[in-house]
């Protein structure tokens, strides 16, 4: 009786076994099958943007729409690019014009944001809490809200139709953001770090710039990219202080191709899908560094 009993149990425990394999490839299965459909809901506009890049200009309003073009056109990238001695189209131009206003928005708000951040810190003084929620606060304020003073300043100062115009206002926005971003990263640092190199000779700026300031790579990649990428991809300042076809940015550069009434899409969505090319190589190459900046906050 006592093996049987015995058997009994084996095999209800070999069954419960399976069962609950089954109920973890179930779960597996369903997660995975979660996640792929969110990545086709986020990586789909990508998509239909190369697709609607690659179509004829009459296959485009073609109803019902295609999944995919029945040739491939590739008149709106060779324009982009001045392939098709286009004069009117200058996106190599705008491309380095975004460049140039991105890069010089992040670096001036890396230098900023990482001296305020690390005062506010590392140094303990009255109103040090209300400056930074001041700070805080003008994130909250809309851009359109900000255009019109924004606009006499610049007026003002001779900026108007100037890159400089561009890269002040920008800035503007950024630095708050990467102020407290990177106010947090200096917190998970442990003040002993600082005290630490003092004791061995080191003064304050010594200390911020050979011992802190390495330890915070992960945070500066992640507010670099933010500054980057919101100064890369804005319109509506960029729109309203630069005047010359010059002088556009990439999303100036691209909206004028909508006219009053013909919208050449190919165009479009071709000078679209390589002004996102840059972005999607900043995070492959950062992906690192990116990981860690995103996750080391709550690690800590």
């Amino acid at each position: 009786m006592t093996r049987i009993n015995g058997t009994a149990a084996v095999y209800r425990n070999m069954e419960q076994s399976a069962r609950n394999k089954r109920s973890g490839i179930f779960k597996k299965t369903a997660i995975y099958v979660l996640v792929g459909l969110i990545c086709l809901f986020a990586v789909f506009p990508f998509l239909w943007m190369i697709d609607i890049s690659l179509k004829p200009q009459s296959e485009i309003y073609q109803n019902p729409p295609t999944l995919w073009p029945s040739e491939l056109n590739w008149n709106g990238y060779k324009q982009m690019l001045n392939f098709g001695a286009d004069d009117n189209l200058n996106f190599i131009k705008w491309f380095l014009n975004s460049t140039l206003v991105s890069v010089m928005t992040t670096l001036f708000a890396i230098i900023i944001s990482t001296l305020g951040g690390y005062a506010m810190s590392r140094f303990k003084f009255r109103g040090r809490m209300g400056i930074g929620y001041i700070i805080l606060i003008t994130q909250m304020l809309p851009g359109s809200l900000l255009m019109i003073p924004m606009y006499i300043i610049m007026r003002d100062l001779n900026l108007l139709n100037t890159h400089m115009a561009l890269v002040l206002a920008y800035t503007t926005f950024a630095v708050p953001f990467c102020t407290w971003m990177l106010k947090g990263y200096f917190d998970t640092i442990s003040p002993t770090i600082d005290e630490a190199a003092m004791v061995d000779g080191a003064n304050r700026f010594t200390t911020f710039w050979r011992i802190i300031l390495p330890l915070t790579l992960p945070g500066l990649v992640v507010t670099a990219i933010f500054s980057f990428i919101t100064s890369w991809n804005e319109f509506l300042f960029a729109f309203t202080l630069l005047n010359g076809a010059d002088m556009w940015t990439l999303s100036v550069g691209i909206a004028s191709f909508q006219g009053q009434y013909i919208v050449n899409w190919d165009y479009i969505m071709a000078g679209s899908a390589l002004t996102t090319l840059p972005i999607v190589l900043i995070f492959w190459s950062m992906e690192k560094y990116l990981v860690r900046g995103m996750t080391a906050g709550a690690v800590k």
